[in-house]
């Protein structure tokens, strides 16, 4: 038999119908897993979005705290104790709260995330957030995210025309300046204000509560040194951490807690199930109408790792004729989704190679399943 053959090729075209709806699942599949990750990575990235522009290389919080939109406040004295402590250099306090933001131009209210920070403290890591918190003079005066929700009205194109002016909490307020964050699960907008502001939009708040506290080091200082020190120092009543483990804090309250981490994974085990059927149907349908020729190869000496071999080729031609059309599609949905949620989705370079090999890998387990029935056969009950 000549080796240059294209056996399993030819196989997979011989029957157009079948190989399309073949296709067609695998295709489906590479969809569901691309889109599955595009939204959870997109999920947990926008949830922590805040705190990774935070400007801190130690965090206190309360061991109460949850996540970003539900805090527990802490005494406002534990992070100026944290001054003591050998290596800290500067601390800035964060409160956060959520109150309703009137659409000037609609005068529907809808709630917006309000984060209250001090004046001419460091604050954010990006430096034009840190320089926008410079024109609030006033407590009325708040910086606005660009990119929240259009419900919020179209507050970047009315602070380009002039003076910008609505409600929050009830409570007169104007548009000093503007940043771009966008809108997240847990946050449809934000806005930024000094702690004057935020406690005239909360005044049931206590003053000398904080809900996050920022500790920036000296030059030279390790983290890890100081934040045992910290640990040591201060009473239970807070919790103090690397600025990286807040992060990973806030992801995995998302993924463990919310629904939303097992609905990912459940559409993750679907969408793979779709492509694993598929493959197999095909390969099954194959092994079964070419039982007697597979039979006559074995019989004359062709091993079962040639028909392994085979089992790839096909798992492999077909995962290479459907992801590109679930690929396609999926940056359709991406593309789709940032545009309608303002919840960016990207697709990078490591998930398209991974989901390739993902469905490659699934596509050849169920090939090697339709197989299974040719490797029990005894080529002399055929004849």
């Amino acid at each position: 038999m000549n080796a240059k053959v294209p056996l399993a090729f030819l196989q997979l075209k011989h029957h157009p119908r079948r190989l399309l709806i073949a296709v067609a699942g695998i295709a489906m599949s590479s969809l569901g897993i691309l889109c599955q990750m595009g939204f959870e990575d997109s999920l947990f990235r926008s949830a922590t979005r805040l705190f990774q522009e935070l400007d801190a290389d130690l965090v206190l919080i309360s061991p109460q705290y949850q996540f970003m939109v539900l805090p527990a406040p802490f005494t406002e004295r534990r992070l100026y104790e944290s001054l003591s402590v050998e290596g800290v250099q500067s601390i800035a306090s964060l409160r956060v709260g959520i109150a309703p933001f009137r659409n000037p131009v609609t005068r529907i209210d809808r709630n917006v995330y309000i984060v209250g920070v001090p004046k001419n403290a460091r604050v954010f890591a990006n430096p034009e957030w840190q320089r926008a918190l410079d024109r609030l003079d006033q407590p009325d005066e708040l910086l606005f995210d660009a990119r929240s929700r259009p419900e919020f009205g179209p507050i970047a194109a009315l602070f380009r025309e002039g003076e910008v002016r609505s409600e929050v909490a009830h409570r007169s307020v104007r548009i000093a300046g503007l940043l771009e964050m966008g809108a997240s699960f847990s946050a449809d907008g934000t806005a930024v204000a000094t702690e004057e502001g935020f406690a005239r939009l909360f005044p049931a708040r206590a003053s000398g509560l904080v809900d996050i506290g920022l500790i920036h080091l000296k030059p030279g200082e390790r983290s890890a040194d100081v934040l045992e020190r910290l640990r040591a120092a201060l009473p239970g009543d807070v919790l103090a951490m690397t600025h990286e483990e807040l992060n990973r804090r806030e992801q995995i309250y998302w993924r463990g807690t919310t629904p939303a981490g097992f609905i990912f994974k459940t559409v993750l085990a679907i969408s793979l199930i779709v492509g694993c059927v598929s493959v197999y149907q095909i390969l099954s349908s194959d092994v079964a109408e070419n039982l007697r020729q597979y039979s006559t190869l074995k019989a004359l000496g062709y091993s079962d790792r040639y028909f392994v071999r085979l089992t790839f080729e096909k798992a492999w031609l077909l995962t290479s004729m459907a992801y590109p059309v679930g690929f396609l599609l999926a940056g359709i949905v991406y593309l789709s989704a940032t545009h309608l949620t303002l919840v960016p989705l990207v697709m990078t370079t490591t998930r398209v190679v991974g989901v390739y090999a993902l469905i490659l890998a699934a596509a050849f387990i169920a090939g090697l399943a339709a197989m299974n029935r040719l490797r029990r056969v005894d080529p002399t009950e055929l004849f």
